[in-house]
């Protein structure tokens, strides 16, 4: 048995912790004395309807208590704060083995998680897991399979043969790139998806929007410098069709009530959990605009949503 910390007590945080926990001791950090008393005395996730969690799993609101003696970190706050949870957990790390759970990049920078975590911490290991992985299932253990990338084989091989069980399998990629682009430009087509859907322009439109999606995302990825095969795999096709098709995807979900002609700040309070794909769309736009990149369905979204363009003009970015 490890022992392993989880930095963040969010919907993936808790279901990440109820499938670790039967083979291992998981400690969970929380930013929120609320969110931390749910788990300990409810035993249950307040993001996740119904949900159950392992009695055994504990909660902290301090660093010091789930980091301490954990042989693994996994980093499951929003991208947007990766960096000063970094910075502030500096001070208990010694030489625990990171795992990044989130999905997205450094708005400010445009950084790879990966490098802001090696700046931060200075850690010889450093990875990232990704794929298709709705928490609601997750947490309810109806089974997972995801991609899990470092640039230490060792460290790869590792974190398999340590935390594979029969419900949660692990791909192993040397693709860091290609892995963490497709984990967070994946969500900008879920808000277009979710759009397409609420404008009520049918399958035909949706899988059309799916896949020219998923050629922008490749288009950006090969220009960073990803393989090509790692977008027709789990880390981002995968990916890319749940956030896509599910209920359950906060990002689709922004985008349905986008149709209504809700405004982002009205967006944000009502689905009430970070919407990763709306700084992701930034540093999509940003990025296509800098090396001219097609990207029209992506540019298209950045237009509608921070230009006030008309939501039907996502009919001809997609068509076309």
């Amino acid at each position: 048995m490890k022992n392993i910390g989880i930095i963040g007590s969010g919907s993936f945080g808790c279901a990440l912790a109820n499938v670790l926990i039967k083979n291992h001791n998981v400690k969970i950090w929380s930013f929120k004395k609320e969110e931390a008393d749910i788990i300990n005395n409810e035993h249950r996730c307040m993001f996740i309807d119904n949900s159950k969690l392992d009695e055994r799993i504990v909660c902290y609101t301090n660093y010091e208590d789930v980091i301490e003696d954990s042989e693994y970190l996994i980093l499951v706050t929003p991208s947007s704060v990766i960096r000063n949870t970094c910075k502030k957990i500096k001070e208990y790390v010694t030489n625990q083995k990171i795992i990044i759970a989130s999905k997205g990049m450094e708005i400010e920078t445009n950084k790879f998680l990966t490098d802001v975590v090696k700046e931060e911490l200075e850690l010889k290991y450093v990875g990232i897991i990704s794929g298709p992985s709705i928490a609601k299932e997750v947490i309810n253990d109806m089974g997972l399979k995801i991609v899990f990338t470092s640039n230490n084989s060792d460290y790869n091989n590792e974190i398999k043969n340590n935390f594979e069980t029969d419900k949660f399998k692990i791909e192993l990629s040397d693709d860091i790139i290609g892995t963490e682009l497709g984990g967070t430009l994946k969500n900008i087509i879920s808000i277009a998806s979710g759009l397409v859907n609420g404008l009520n322009l049918g399958n035909n439109m949706n899988s059309i929007l799916i896949t020219k999606g998923l050629e922008e995302i490749k288009e950006i990825g090969l220009k960073l410098g990803a393989k090509e095969e790692t977008f027709y795999g789990l880390s981002s096709l995968g990916d890319l069709l749940t956030t896509c098709l599910s209920n359950e995807s906060r990002n689709n979900k922004c985008g349905i009530l986008l149709s209504q002609g809700k405004k982002i700040d009205e967006i944000k309070e009502e689905i009430g959990m970070v919407i990763e794909g709306l700084d992701a769309l930034k540093i999509a736009h940003d990025i296509s605009q800098k090396y001219n990149i097609n990207t029209k369905i992506i540019n298209t979204l950045y237009d509608i949503i921070y230009n006030e363009k008309s939501k039907e003009s996502i009919i001809d970015a997609v068509l076309n």
